[in-house]
């Protein structure tokens, strides 16, 4: 119904029940229109009496009249005169119920009507948004106007994660999900994979997924609205071996000639030895160690899980193989090392799960500690030799 509001009895972060009084709309019309309406229907009323009263009367003169003509005591058209008098009585009483039947729906509308001006809660919540203030004149249409948006219970949400085409195959339900929101950015929360959606959406050509991940909040600090950066474990293992991203994607700054040379030489020497299997985690620490100057370098590590971690803050996640994005099975990748010599040494490994930072190494001939190059600082200069001047960085 449209209507003025004349009171309003709940504010935003109210706590309501299912049923509870929140707001109401200026009942004086309405009252005004259910009186007349409740007139019209006693008047109906007694409009029904009376021709049930005529109907009564005109039955008994068309009886009398039947019997007077069967007894030739009066004429066929007196006869013909009382019998359509009554029939006439029995239409009337028949329009007289019609429009009895028409006043008391007019009175329950106008009692409907009534009852929607006291706007109620339709489940218990708290009102997170109040769109209407006092004296404000609410519209009616096909589409019934928003005055209180309620949330169920913030004691439990959903995050929607957008998920990429490509990697919406990794995802499942019952999958262990953390992210973080700007409003508590050195905080982490744990969720759950509880849906996740067939429905495409398509954004300038870029189709995504939508994953729902369902997460307590007891403390409430989560809110309606928070843009969240999501990550979703789609595989962990114990005692991993790991190593950092930027160590599979160095490449020296050799020419031809001398890469085909280091290249040969490692094959022709390449002994495979079989690495721990395992996966890394997001978030773990790297060891470092001592290194020759003028490369940067880390230490292969060991983890205990892993995850396809999200960019941005829809989660979309990116299962990487060889330090690079786009990739969820295992292959060959290299890292490099300097022998005793302080010469640059490849060293093949096969990748596994990656978290973006860290990837794990399934197998090759690394062990934990191992010091790996992870890239290198030169003036121009692409020599390797003692006397380049480069400094130590430690690698990530």
């Amino acid at each position: 119904v449209s209507g003025r509001i004349s009171k309003i009895y709940a504010d935003f972060n109210t706590p309501v029940k299912a049923g509870q009084v929140v707001a109401e709309l200026d009942q004086a019309p309405f009252l005004t229109k259910l009186k007349q309406n409740e007139a019209n229907y006693k008047t109906s009323v007694a409009s029904l009496d009376k021709a049930q009263v005529t109907l009564d009367n005109s039955k008994r003169k068309y009886d009398r009249a039947l019997s007077l003509f069967e007894k030739k005591l009066i004429s066929f058209e007196e006869k013909d005169a009382a019998e359509t008098d009554y029939l006439n009585a029995k239409s009337d009483l028949k329009s007289a119920e019609a429009r009895l039947d028409q006043a008391k729906s007019l009175v329950d509308a106008s009692r409907v009507d009534l009852d929607y001006t006291v706007i109620k809660s339709p489940i218990d919540g708290v009102i997170i948004a109040r769109k209407v203030n006092l004296g404000q004149t609410v519209a009616s249409s096909f589409t019934a106007p928003v005055l209180f948006q309620v949330a169920n219970d913030l004691a439990k949400m959903q995050v929607e994660c957008s998920i990429d085409e490509a990697d919406i195959g990794k995802v499942k339900e019952g999958q262990q999900a953390r992210f973080t929101v700007d409003a508590f950015p050195n905080e982490t929360f744990l969720g759950e994979v509880t849906q996740v959606r067939y429905s495409p959406t398509v954004t300038q050509n870029v189709v995504t997924y939508t994953a729902i991940v369902t997460v307590s909040n007891p403390e409430l600090k989560l809110r309606p609205g928070l843009t969240a950066t999501a990550s979703i474990v789609t595989g962990q293992a114990q005692n991993a071996l790991k190593v950092s991203n930027s160590a599979l994607r160095f490449t020296p700054d050799l020419s031809a000639e001398e890469m085909q040379k280091i290249m040969k030489t490692a094959f022709e020497s390449m002994k495979p030895k079989a690495g721990s299997a395992g996966t890394d985690q997001a978030g773990s620490t790297d060891k470092t160690a001592a290194s020759p100057a003028g490369v940067q370098t880390t230490n292969a590590s060991p983890a205990s899980s892993s995850q396809a971690q999200s960019g941005n803050p829809a989660a979309v996640f990116q299962g990487t193989s060889s330090g690079r994005p786009g990739s969820g099975r295992r292959q060959m990748s290299r890292v490099w090392m300097q022998d005793e010599n302080g010469q640059l040494k490849p060293i093949f490994v096969r990748t596994g799960v990656t978290d973006n930072s860290f990837t794990q190494i399934v197998w090759g001939n690394l062990k934990e500690g191992d010091v790996i190059i992870t890239g290198m600082n030169s003036n121009g200069d692409t020599g390797f030799g003692p006397g380049n001047p480069m400094r130590m960085m430690i690698g990530r």
